[in-house]
């Protein structure tokens, strides 16, 4: 790898970088910027529209008051312009976590035009009251279960004696859902609107991303639930006794980030807004309307979610080889109620991995051994035949003959251990159960970075001793460079990566390179 090269690499990341700066990403924010616009003018005029048969009698705006209620797992605030959450500080192993720090409506409001006020309370509910016009009411309960699934009930009450035509309304969801201190730098690319749907012929439904703006043609007949999540946190209606609109979502800026370390100002972040539209509808005289639901706000604990209704499980993404990803969970989970450490748990699952591995990392061990063994007589026939093609592939395959390697050998085990290695990335990158999970001294929280980067940079040493042993004399100059820079490369990127993975990641290369070790000696011994 020449000096030119770098050179004009270099300047190609350059150019690619200010290009992006300067040119797409202020022609994306002014794109969203209009489509926030046209939002805004939409959400007016069904401010002014939300209530045609009862807007006249409609109560005068009073200023937004603030209620609190404790619930199982979080402090809890509601606005009385909605009756919505504003405020869901949620009770981390960590320490309070504000899930809902972003301006809006609050998650769950509904007619936020409408002022709604406190009117009756127990251990586990609350209710607000609201008057849509005279002699017609509007109640919205909240109820919080141990379990997680929790109930929102709005009751309309017409006590007069004539048909009325309630307004269309929605449940808000959004802006933005935050997450972990550890997590903040990918959660504006974590967080979306979802829901999931049961499709015709599937065992399993299906969880749908909304990945732009857009309005969704899919009604409550057609979905499970639907709301926000990002990668540790999920907040989603799941009605009951109703069937709901059109879902419709947009993004809104929320929070700033610095753009490479400051040096190009600060941008964006944007967070979801999920809109679930509940039609218009007639309230007879002298009539009651009652519209259930259940709801979860919270974190995405697996194990608790297996136990629970409504696939609250299939938020968790485990990608491609999802099999393998829970199989790999409920292992860990497994050996951590042996030892009741989950560091420790993660080192007995790479181990059982390796065993199980071990006749494939064998055979890739022994066969770059051989062609490291070889290689000089390789280069030999290189130079020999360099313009014979021919002749040089037909001798490179009588050497291969001669000492018994196959070169596809090498190739076969990386394949067999990749879908294991990236089911188990995203097992261990969506495991609630590592957060705040402990593992010895300065490793106090799996699902975030190494503090201290300790545990990177061992595991960079490791790769890059296991490098100079597999290495063979006299190779090209630009593979050795590539062969050379791998580690620190690796060490790098897996700077900022959850401590579990890791860990999975530095036990992983000791013991191949212990298995490495041992197979080097054994051909080296071999005549």
């Amino acid at each position: 790898m020449n000096r030119n090269f770098l050179l004009a690499a270099l300047f190609f990341l350059l150019v690619l970088t200010g290009y992006n700066q300067f040119v797409t990403i202020p022609r994306m924010q002014q794109e969203q910027k209009a489509a926030e616009q046209q939002l805004a003018a939409a959400q007016e005029e069904l401010a002014h529209t939300a209530l045609p048969s009862l807007s006249k009698a409609a109560p005068s705006s009073l200023p937004e008051e603030m209620i609190t209620f404790r619930a199982p797992t979080a402090q809890i605030t509601f606005s009385s312009k909605g009756a919505g959450i504003k405020t869901f500080l949620f009770d981390d192993v960590l320490g309070d976590l504000d899930l809902t720090p972003y301006k809006g409506e609050g998650y769950f409001a509904t007619l936020p035009q409408l002022d709604f006020t406190e009117s009756q309370r127990t251990q586990h509910s609350i209710t607000f009251s609201a008057d849509l016009a005279a002699g017609v009411e509007m109640h919205k309960t909240y109820r919080f279960n141990e379990n997680g699934i929790n109930n929102v009930n709005i009751t309309f009450n017409n006590k007069t004696g004539s048909d009325v035509e309630l307004p269309a309304f929605a449940f808000n969801f959004g802006p933005g859902l935050a997450t972990t201190k550890s997590e903040m730098s990918d959660n504006e690319r974590e967080s979306k609107a979802v829901y999931l749907m049961q499709e015709s012929g599937k065992k399993h439904p299906t969880l749908v991303k909304f990945t732009k703006s857009e309005e969704s043609p899919a009604s409550g007949k057609d979905w499970i639930w639907a709301g926000v999540q990002n990668r540790y946190f999920l907040s989603v209606l799941i009605p009951q006794n109703w069937t709901a609109g059109t879902l419709k979502t947009d993004r809104h800026p929320v929070t700033t980030r610095k753009r490479a370390w400051g040096l190009f100002g600060e941008a964006e972040v944007q967070g979801p807004q999920l809109l679930i539209n509940v039609p218009a509808q007639t309230l007879a005289a002298k009539s009651s309307l009652e519209m259930k639901s259940d709801f979860y706000f919270g974190p995405k604990d697996y194990q608790a979610f297996e136990k629970l209704p409504y696939h609250l499980s299939r938020s968790i993404e485990f990608g491609f080889f999802g099999a393998l990803g829970r199989l790999a969970r409920n292992v860990l989970e497994l050996f951590y109620s042996w030892t009741g450490n989950y560091g420790v748990a993660i080192i007995m699952l790479t181990v059982l991995l390796q065993l199980i591995l071990f006749k494939f990392t064998l055979m890739s061990l022994k066969s770059s051994a051989q062609m490291k063994k070889v290689q000089p007589e390789m280069k030999r026939l290189q130079e020999k035949y360099k313009n014979n093609p021919e002749a040089l592939n037909r001798e490179m395959l009588a050497l291969y003959q001669k000492h018994k390697i196959n070169p596809l050998s090498g190739c076969l085990p990386l394949l067999i251990q990749l879908p294991i290695f990236l089911a188990l990335f995203n097992a261990l990158r969506t495991s609630w159960s590592l957060h705040g999970a402990g593992f010895i001294w300065w490793i106090t929280d799996l699902s975030s970075k190494d503090p201290y980067y300790i545990l990177p940079i061992l595991m960079g040493a490791v790769m890059f001793f296991q490098q100079r042993a597999t290495m063979p004399a006299g190779m090209d100059p630009t593979q050795a460079a590539m062969f050379k820079y791998m580690p620190l490369i690796f060490t790098l990127l897996f700077m900022n990566f959850p401590s579990g993975l890791v860990l999975y990641w530095l036990t992983n290369s000791l013991i191949t390179f212990g298995i490495q070790t041992l197979a080097n000696k054994k051909i080296a011994n071999m005549k």
